[in-house]
């Protein structure tokens, strides 16, 4: 445990100075917003703002996790730590987990920031009339789930290209085969939910939340969030939280290969 802890802090520290640029952004962005949006009188301006920010915070992790296993390669400290590869590739994703959840937090204190700002002007009475909190925190959910599955793809096609390296013809196609895992996948998926199988009652199970989905621009009130009930499939989530864990190892094992090499 002391040794996966002492791995932690190694990779946040790698990991500081990317993360320090993506809140200096989105921090220089926040202010720039509420300055235009005090400059011109509409404060709702802020709204598609805030929204799109969160959304774009599916990609911190995976940007992350790319930035830190290039960093890595090149210096190829990995080839010496004597910790095993699922340690070492379990530290990397949950240091991109960690700076996931403060990103996130971080973007719904600017959203309580912005309800508070438009409850001052008369916009809205409550917080809720803009983002209720339980749909904030299944839309966080959300952004945080995608955020983690696609860092689990980085990891497992950052592998496979590097594991390609040490095959002199194909070295400068390796590109290719990465793009070629991808499509494949992809396609196996397709074929896979046209079965019977996955037309199942089982593999149909799933809860309607209430959730926002879109946004709608009104010349009196300005950007209001719309909400709609939606269906989450439970059993298509617990398969993909399966299919993480297969690509997971996947790529412990290809980084073990890597490193007889």
């Amino acid at each position: 445990m002391t040794a996966f802890i002492g791995l932690l802090k190694k990779d946040l520290g790698l990991m500081k100075f990317w993360y320090m640029i993506w809140l200096a952004f989105m921090f220089l962005g926040m202010i720039g917003i509420y300055a235009l949006s005090v400059y011109t009188a509409e404060p709702n301006i802020s709204v598609p703002f805030l929204v799109t920010m969160a959304g774009f915070h599916v990609f911190l992790a995976p940007i992350s996790l790319l930035y830190i296993l290039n960093l890595e390669g090149k210096t190829q400290l990995w080839l010496y730590n004597t910790q095993s590869s699922i340690k070492l590739l379990l530290s990397k994703i949950s240091t991109a987990a960690i700076i996931q959840m403060v990103a996130q937090i971080f973007i719904s204190l600017y959203a309580l920031f912005v309800m508070k700002v438009l409850q001052n002007q008369g916009l809205i009475d409550r917080f809720s009339d803009l983002l209720p909190f339980q749909q904030g925190f299944y839309m966080q959910m959300g952004i945080f789930g995608i955020s983690m599955y696609i860092s689990v793809w980085v990891i497992f096609l950052w592998t496979v290209y590097h594991s390609l390296g040490k095959y002199p013809a194909i070295r400068k196609f390796r590109w290719l085969a990465v793009i070629l895992v991808w499509f494949a996948y992809n396609l196996l998926e397709f074929f896979l939910v046209k079965t019977k199988l996955f037309k199942d009652e089982l593999f149909s199970f799933s809860i309607n939340v209430n959730i926002a989905p879109k946004m709608d621009y009104e010349v009196k009130d300005g950007w209001h969030i719309l909400y709609t009930d939606a269906s989450v499939p439970i059993m298509t989530i617990t398969l993909y939280v399966i299919v993480s864990i297969i690509v997971f190892l996947l790529s412990s094992w290809l980084l073990d290969r890597k490193v007889e090499v």
